[in-house]
């Protein structure tokens, strides 16, 4: 099974989708790194025309072969980050989603879609909110969290640091310190990030499997006593990849 079975599988993920997609999705429809397509066939029923942007070769001839029953979708093999939009989109679907928005181009791909979008043009997502909290962890590099590992203990309430609007263009630099108050007495030396998409309206969705695992990132040890204050500094590019995370800790 390959990634992209794996994304098709998440039943969680691609009904909340659906359920924004039926809503939304009109008129002239962008899928932007499309993948498999799936988002792209639930699109078709509502919208007049889809075009199904991905550039990856490996995916390419099963997606043509997903879409062989689709009379209104499109199918262009290029790069959605430089992509010159055919028409004025009425609706923009772009799941090229990860935690924090760091290691997928979501960022990059909708920043560029707004050269050719307007004031009525809708987005699916229209944001993500972003939290992090306190942890203790036996790791000595970036992880997402899958399956109830890595194991950790949460030493602060979830605190939200950031909310992107994808209905606007954004920075792709992020460069925070974010305030942390510890709930018990412990050892600091990782954080957690865990973002909520944004799908439409009042629906929002939280990690499933395939979208968004949180990331726990290990830091600088400090051992804490109940109610102390901690910054922690953030920094990182949205689209650039877990590589550029730079995350240190001190107490207040």
């Amino acid at each position: 099974m390959t990634y992209y079975d794996d994304l098709v599988n998440d039943k969680k993920r691609v009904s909340a989708f659906k359920k924004a997609i039926d809503a939304k999705a009109n008129g002239i429809t962008y899928d932007l790194g499309t993948g498999s397509g799936i988002l792209a066939t639930i699109a078709s029923e509502n919208a007049d025309i889809v075009y199904a942007i991905e550039s990856n070769p490996l995916i390419l001839k099963k997606t043509r072969s997903n879409f062989k029953d689709y009379d209104n979708i499109n199918l262009i093999k290029t790069d959605a980050t430089c992509y010159e939009f055919r028409e004025i989109p009425d609706t923009i679907i772009c799941e090229m989603l990860d935690t924090a928005l760091i290691d997928e181009e979501q960022i990059p791909v909708i920043n560029n879609a707004h050269k050719y979008s307007n004031n009525k043009t809708i987005f699916i997502p229209q944001g993500v909110k972003n939290t992090i909290k306190l942890t203790n962890s036996k790791i000595n590099y970036i992880q997402y969290y899958e399956d109830g590992y890595p194991k950790h203990e949460v030493l602060s309430d979830e605190v939200e640091y950031s909310t992107i609007d994808f209905t606007q263009i954004n920075d792709e630099n992020v460069d925070i310190t974010v305030k942390l108050k510890a709930t018990k007495d412990g050892i600091i030396n990782s954080v957690m990030i865990t973002t909520y998409t944004h799908l439409c309206d009042d629906l929002t969705i939280g990690p499933t499997p395939m979208l968004n695992p949180p990331l726990i990132i290990p830091v600088n040890h400090i051992d804490v006593k109940k109610d102390d204050v901690i910054d922690v500094h953030l920094k990182y590019i949205m689209g650039g990849g877990l590589n550029t995370i730079q995350t240190t800790i001190m107490r207040n």
